[in-house]
């Protein structure tokens, strides 16, 4: 898995605030193909010694705005739904919108929305979901009070000072148990495996995540298989192929320009 990497900048009008590193993964959406159709349709490897050599560019529009891809992931696994973006605004919600998941009682009846941000880009925001809405990380930098999801267990930071930070666990919209971090590292992983914070979660890595203090503040790491999840405070600047979160729905979106 490979993660693509931004610098955090403020939310600006009409693009949208880019995470620290969003995790890049497109997989869910590059369909596995056969050898002889693979050899149909020339890679990008294959694409740019063309080019080098002197062929034409393969075709792309130059006038009108861009494509954009999001799947609908299926809940094992990474297939699901393809659905193909033509428009500028795509609303996803459990009864309301262009792309429903009428099943998912955790997700807000309008939940959330991506938009084109110009003629070259796409940003997602949160339309005041209940749940709130979820960008996968690669890492990620906290703040008091940001929201992660890590496996099923979602946990609020809260930053007592710049030496000592607690990870509060959030059942049922409630706080319950509190785990410190003291150390300059702390490890996030599943009970009994051995990590600074234990977690009875089975969608827990032994090793999922690790919590980093620094003077310049705090910030997290993902390790784990299912990824690590954090709430979106304002739009995102949605670049690279990504997945995001709505109630327990996980979508993959990637970006055709």
């Amino acid at each position: 898995m490979n993660a693509a990497r931004g610098r955090i900048v403020s939310p600006v009008a009409g693009e949208g605030r880019r995470l620290d590193s969003l995790d890049a993964w497109a997989s869910a959406l590059r369909p596995a193909r056969s050898p002889a159709a693979a050899g149909s349709v020339p890679s990008a490897q294959g694409a740019a010694a063309a080019t080098a050599a002197g062929d034409a560019e393969a075709f792309r529009p130059t006038v009108r705005p861009g494509m954009a891809l999001v799947m609908v992931l299926d809940d094992v696994g990474d297939d699901g739904e393809l659905v193909r973006m033509r428009g500028d605004r795509l609303v996803i919600g459990r009864s309301e919108g262009d792309l429903l998941v009428p099943h998912d009682i955790s997700m807000s009846p309008r939940h959330a929305l991506i938009e084109r941000i110009g003629n070259a880009g796409w940003r997602l925001s949160d339309l005041d979901s209940g749940q709130g809405t979820f960008v996968r990380v690669a890492s990620a930098r906290l703040k008091h009070g940001t929201l992660l999801q890590i496996g099923s267990t979602r946990l609020r930071f809260q930053a007592l000072d710049l030496t000592e930070g607690v990870l509060v666990e959030v059942r049922a919209g409630r706080d319950a148990t509190r785990h410190e971090c003291h150390a300059p590292s702390t490890t996030i992983g599943r009970a009994d495996c051995g990590a600074g914070i234990g977690l009875t979660d089975p969608f827990v890595s032994p090793l999922h995540a690790t919590v980093h203090r620094s003077p310049r503040g705090w910030r997290i790491e993902n390790a784990g298989r299912n990824g690590l999840w954090v709430r979106i405070e304002a739009p995102v600047a949605m670049t690279v192929p990504s997945q995001f979160l709505c109630g327990e729905q996980r979508f993959a979106f990637q970006p055709l320009t």
